[in-house]
Formats: structure tokens, C-alpha cells, sequence
């Protein structure tokens, strides 16, 4: 695993990253939007040439055509100037935007994907999910509002010295209503940024909440709490839109303002222009250039005082996404680690201490693993059992101490090669939705169909795998939702092993199936186990008998070890967790009976 990229805490930045990559394409892009500067401004322009001309040709119209011909032509031009290079600006655009969109989607995908497992406990993967669909969107109308902005401004400023060659009071009257009107959003804009983003918080918030009530539809089925959910939603959804509202209703005070400042502008220059024509200072032709070129700077006006307000929310929904860039990995490869080689598979503590949040699960704990010895785990819920192989995964980071495999530092190897090195078999194996053979192949994707195949055998799943509709392609559902826990549980076995790992850690590997199927498995682990160092953490104690050495925690401290004989013929704890199962499982706690 790389090094964690860095990336900007301000959004400007951030974006400049991944325009940068295509910089000359946007930049062309960029020139090629100041064309609608040349069409706002041009075309006024023409028809003055063009009404001037007839004009004085009013009384001999036959010898008008010359140089009428001659200004149509201009006009030709400049329509197919303009329209060759607005298709060329969406032609670029519809290349480098696309682009775009998948870098940024793909940069934030890797850099979520690689934080630790708490990282994702303490968050929504729905919302994690739509800060980056977010992000991607956003960009690309913060983006697009940039290319209408800057040329509508170059419009407005050439439309200012066009009217100053004409008389300079027109181009002071507009000059002024120019810069009033953006004064005015700009003025706008500490409140529009402000309550942007605090929709954009509570849109974010809202639509995780959405996310975790669909992905536990089936308890909200079980216990018929869809009015509950529907109330508990509505709650997230009324600050949502009061958000929104208080959001969108500052814009509507700026267009109030603005439309004032129009009325005054519009009533100011065309007066002027009237006044003017009727005293001659002006001609017929010039009338029409500034009469359309007030319009048309009206119309690009009003379509940034429009898009200003959704500019900064777009700034304010990317603001909003941004964060989860800006959250630290906390599990990260030192500079120059190296690859985890593992010979023997000897597993070390030394005075290892670990905090769960506030909760310290782990004080100076020191222990000893010999390579290829099967060391089963047992203790009540919370004793610091799964607590243990995690650590030795690398998923959470200690506070002091270290963890040795074959004398290497694990927190100085590669995440990558620590996690060839170690397979672990989970209680409640989570599968993707994609085929059979994919999740099994998971353990090694480079395996062939004959490999996962024979995997499957050993696991016991390719019997119930080639009765599916499809076998091998078959898809398993969300998450594996159209197996049973057994079936899941053996599809985890056989992607372990799959990866044939020197260390093997198995948590309840065995707790989802019934008594004949574990028999099948365990003859399939015993065989996976061999020549390996194997950790089985185990709340079925009989599971255990056949283990090397049994090492029972209890507020994440070893308090018994030996082999099951052993700690049967001591009295002891572990004794007193054999008498007390019930069905064959420890309970939860020491206070539970049998």
C-alpha cells in the first residue's frame, strides 16, 4: 500500500489537482466559452451595420446591395465562426468533463477504501457513497458555472466600450448597472455560502439515515416498524428542508433587490437612448445596437445572478464532501516498508497496549505463538478475543509495543503483504454481490476455475453451488443475502482456502452450521490447518479439543492457558465455562447458567 496521498483541506485546491491532469484541454475549453462573449456582443453590432446601411440607402436602394452583400457576408461569418467553435468547446467538453468525473471518483474511492475497519463502524458507507457521487457532480457544475461567468463578464465589459464609442454616458450608465448588480450578489454571498452548506450537512445527514433504514429493511420488516422508520426519517427530512428553504429563500431576496436595480438601469438607458435619437446624436442603426446589447447583457445578467446562488451551493455541497478526503487513514504503511515474509509463522506480543475508544483493552500484554501451533481462543463477549486478531491483521493501530511474525514488525511490513500472509474466516462472512465463483476467487484472484472449483469441494459448497440456476455465475445477493448463513459461512471457508495463507485465523468459522455440515467442514479445516499457525476463536469449547494450546482471555488479559485436558483437570475457569454451556455454546457472560 502507497503512502497516504496528501490532499488539499480547501476545495479550490483540490479541484486544480484533477483539472490540472488535463489542464491544456481545459484551458482550451475555456478560450473557446469566450465566444459567447463575440455572439452577445457581435450580432447587435451587425444589425446596426446593416439597418445604418439601408437607411442611407432609403432614397436609392438599387446601389444598396454591395455593400449590403458585403455586411450579410459578415454576418455568414461570424454565424458560422460562432457555431464551429461552440461545437468544438462541447466537443472538448464532452471529453475532458467525463475524465474528469472518473478521477475524482476514483481518487476518492481509493482513499476511503483504505481506512481501517473502525473508520467504517463510525460511518454510513451510504453516505460515505454520496459524498463522492457528490463530489463528482458538483465539481462538474462548479465547473461549468465558471465557463459562463468569466465570458459573461468579458460581454458585459466589451458591451461597456462598444457604448462608449457610441457616447460616453451610455457606457457610464451601464458600467455602473454592471457593477451594482454582481456588488449586489456578491453582497449575497456570505449568507447564500453560509446556509448552502449547512443543507448540504443536512442533505448528507439525511440521506445516510435513508441508507441505514433500506439496508436493515428486514428487521424493519420483522418487527412491522415501518411508521416508526417513516417518522424517525421525517425528522432528518424536516431539518433537510428547513435547510433548503432558509437556503433558497436569500436568493429570492437578491433577485427582489436586483430586479429593482433593472427596472432603474432599463428605464435610465433606454431614456437616454430616445432622448438621444430624437435630438440626432445617434443614429437609427445605433439605437438597434444598443437597445439589442442592453438586452442581451440583461439576459447574461441575469442568468449569473440566477447561477451565482447555485454556484455556491454547488461550493457547498463539494465543501461538504470534501471532508472525507480530509479524514486521516489511520493504519498506513511506514515509509520504505517492506514485504511480510513468513517461514515459520511465529506470532509475537511484546508489552502490546491497545484503546478501543476510552475503553483499554490491551495493557502492556506480552505472548507467544510458536509457528505452526493451533491455539484456540475462548472467553465471555468482550473479553478481547476478536480484540486480539485484529491487531495481529493490522485493522487498528497500538498504542506501544509491537507485533512480531518470524521477528518482522508488522506495523514495518506492507498492509499488503500481511494480508496474503494471514486468512481469516469470519463469524458473519459478508459477501459482494457479485457471482459464486468471484466471492470464492476473492482469496486469490489469479486462481483458475479448477482451483475455485476444488476450493469449493473442500469447503463443502459445491454441492449446493451447481444446484443453483446458474452454479458458479450465480449471483448472491446483497451483501449474500440469498444464502443461508451456513452456505455463506462455507463460501468464507473456501475462499480461505483459496488463499492458502501460512497463518490462519478462524473466528466462529463453524458457528452458522448445523452439526452434519460442521463435521464435513472440520475434516476440510483439520486439513487446511496443517503446517500452519492457526488461531480459532470459538464459543462451541468442543470445537477446541483438538488444539495445541487454549488460551482463555478475560478483560482482554490471558488469564488460563493449556491444552483442554489440561484446563479441565485444573478447576479453573475454562472449567467452569465447559460445565456451564448450554447446547454446546458458552454463554455471554459469566452469570448465564446453564
Amino acid at each position: 500500500m502507497e503512502k497516504e496521498k496528501c490532499y488539499s483541506r480547501s476545495l479550490l485546491p483540490f479541484i486544480w489537482k484533477f483539472v490540472g491532469l488535463q489542464r491544456w484541454i481545459f484551458f482550451s475549453i475555456l478560450l473557446l466559452a469566450f465566444v459567447w462573449s463575440i455572439d452577445m456582443t457581435a450580432w447587435p453590432y451587425v444589425l446596426r451595420l446593416v439597418i445604418d446601411t439601408l437607411t442611407q440607402y432609403d432614397l436609392n436602394r438599387e446601389s444598396c446591395w454591395p455593400v449590403l452583400k458585403v455586411i450579410l457576408l459578415l454576418g455568414l461569418s461570424l454565424f458560422i465562426f460562432v457555431e464551429v467553435l461552440y461545437r468544438l468547446k462541447d466537443y472538448l467538453q464532452s471529453k475532458a468533463i467525463p475524465k474528469l468525473e472518473a478521477n475524482i471518483r476514483m481518487a476518492m474511492f481509493d482513499h476511503i477504501q483504505h481506512h481501517s475497519p473502525r473508520y467504517f463502524n463510525e460511518n454510513f458507507a451510504g453516505s460515505l457513497s454520496n459524498k463522492i457521487s457528490d463530489m463528482t457532480t458538483q465539481v462538474t457544475q462548479i465547473l461549468i458555472s465558471l465557463l459562463l461567468f468569466l465570458p459573461a463578464l468579458a460581454a458585459c465589459i466589451i458591451s461597456v466600450i462598444l457604448f462608449a464609442k457610441i457616447n460616453s454616458l451610455f457606457a457610464m450608465i451601464l458600467g455602473a448597472w454592471v457593477v451594482l448588480h454582481f456588488s449586489i450578489c456578491l453582497a449575497f454571498t456570505p449568507k447564500c455560502v453560509k446556509y448552502s452548506d449547512l443543507h448540504a450537512q443536512a442533505r448528507t445527514t439525511l440521506v445516510g439515515k435513508i441508507v441505514d433504514s433500506l439496508s436493515n429493511n428486514f428487521a424493519v420488516n420483522l418487527f412491522y416498524r415501518f411508521q416508526f422508520e417513516k417518522s424517525r426519517i421525517s425528522t432528518y427530512q424536516k431539518e433537510e428542508r428547513q435547510k433548503n428553504q432558509l437556503s433558497q429563500r436569500y436568493t429570492v431576496y437578491m433577485i427582489m433587490v436586483l430586479g429593482v436595480v433593472f427596472l432603474i438601469a432599463q428605464v435610465s438607458i433606454n431614456g437616454f437612448m430616445i432622448s438621444s435619437w430624437l435630438k440626432g446624436s445617434i443614429s437609427t442603426g445605433e439605437i438597434i445596437q444598443i437597445f439589442n446589447t442592453v438586452w442581451n447583457v440583461s439576459f447574461v445578467m441575469w442568468v449569473c445572478s440566477q447561477e451565482i446562488p447555485l454556484f455556491f451551493q454547488y461550493m457547498g455541497i463539494a465543501t461538504q464532501a470534501l471532508t472525507v478526503m480530509q479524514d486521516p487513514q489511520d493504519v498506513l504503511d511506514v515509509p520504505h516498508a517492506k514485504p511480510l515474509v513468513v517461514k515459520k509463522g511465529e506470532i509475537i506480543f511484546e508489552n502490546v497496549s491497545f484503546f478501543y475508544g476510552k475503553k483499554k483493552m490491551f495493557d502492556n500484554k506480552s505472548l507467544h505463538i510458536k509457528g505452526g501451533e493451533k491455539v484456540g481462543l475462548v472467553g465471555y463477549s468482550g473479553a478481547g478475543k476478536s480484540t486480539f486478531v485484529n491487531l495481529i491483521l493490522r485493522f487498528y493501530p497500538i498504542e506501544k509495543g509491537q507485533i512480531l511474525i518470524d521477528g518482522q514488525d508488522i506495523a514495518t511490513v506492507t498492509l499488503k503483504s500481511l494480508h496474503r500472509q494471514v486468512a481469516l474466516i469470519p463469524q458473519d462472512p459478508l459477501l459482494f454481490h457479485r457471482s459464486l465463483e468471484d466471492n470464492i476467487r476473492y482469496g486469490n484472484v489469479e486462481a483458475t476455475t479448477e482451483e475455485v472449483i476444488k476450493a469449493a469441494k473442500q469447503a463443502h459448497c459445491h454441492e449446493f453451488i451447481i444446484k443453483t440456476p446458474e452454479g458458479y455465475n450465480t449471483l448472491v445477493g446483497e451483501r449474500g443475502s440469498k444464502l443461508s448463513g451456513g452456505e455463506r459461512q462455507r463460501i468464507a471457508i473456501a475462499r480461505a482456502m483459496l488463499a492458502a495463507a501460512p497463518i490462519l485465523i478462524l473466528d466462529e468459522a463453524t458457528s452458522a452450521l448445523d452439526s452434519v455440515t460442521e463435521q464435513y467442514i472440520q475434516e476440510s479445516l483439520d486439513k487446511l490447518m496443517q503446517n500452519r499457525t492457526t488461531l480459532v476463536v470459538a464459543h462451541r469449547l468442543s470445537t477446541l479439543s483438538k488444539m495445541d494450546r487454549i488460551l482463555v482471555f478475560d478483560q482482554g488479559k490471558v488469564i488460563e492457558q493449556g491444552s483442554h485436558s489440561e484446563l479441565i483437570s485444573k478447576g479453573g475457569n475454562y472449567s467452569r465455562m465447559w460445565k456451564m454451556q448450554a447446547g454446546g455454546f458458552l454463554p455471554d457472560n459469566a452469570q448465564s447458567k446453564s
